[in-house]
């Protein structure tokens, strides 16, 4: 299995649940400049509450020194909450905040990459809320845009050597359909936590 196969597939099969998330409300009110800095900061809230449950399930999987992973690099959840300190929580509230139960499956390496594909792609997409949201939110690229200014300058060398480990880790067909599956669920269970 190449890792073109890998990537084409992932993304015909996600597209579906891909777009059900671009139209969530606060997705729409980004690209149609109407989102408020309350909303933002609610939105950065869900996606906290999504991430930081996951990264925490993530490093202590067993496998997980093995895949090339690095939360330092990968790791979404601190980038969170570094925007929502600049955008005036403190680290109290920011504990507090509501955590998501219904996760994807991360147990085994394929699935974790399977997780890792909606999380690490998501990056892309990143590059130009970032560039819409300081057109008309009071925030900059390092101050309350780290979420979606993740990787800046480096996002398309990040997701080419995300690529590659995925690439490198997934060899068995059914490998291949426990990734398919794990980003299709984390996608579908993102949605489903950003609209409740």
């Amino acid at each position: 299995m190449t890792a073109a196969t890998i990537m084409e597939c992932l993304k015909q099969e996600t597209a579906h649940y891909h777009r059900q998330v671009e139209q969530n409300a606060y997705a729409k009110a980004m690209m149609d400049r109407t989102i408020t800095m309350d909303q933002y900061k609610e939105y950065l809230e869900k996606f906290y509450g999504f991430l930081k449950p996951l990264e925490e399930q993530a490093v202590r999987q067993p496998f997980w020194a093995g895949t090339g992973l690095d939360m330092a690099v990968r790791g979404k959840a601190s980038l969170i909450e570094q925007d929502l300190l600049h955008l005036g929580a403190n680290e109290e509230q920011i504990s507090q905040l509501p955590r998501c139960t219904e996760l994807p499956d991360i147990s085994t390496p394929a699935r974790l990459f399977g997780y890792m594909y909606v999380i690490e792609g998501s990056t892309n997409g990143g590059q130009i809320l970032t560039k819409r949201l300081t057109q008309f939110l009071p925030i900059e690229a390092d101050r309350g845009l780290q979420y979606f200014n993740a990787y800046g300058t480096e996002t398309r060398a990040r997701w080419s050597e995300f690529m590659q480990l995925l690439q490198a880790s997934i060899q068995k067909p059914e490998e291949h359909d426990n990734v398919v599956h794990t980003a299709s669920e984390t996608f579908r269970l993102l949605d489903q936590w950003i609209n409740t």
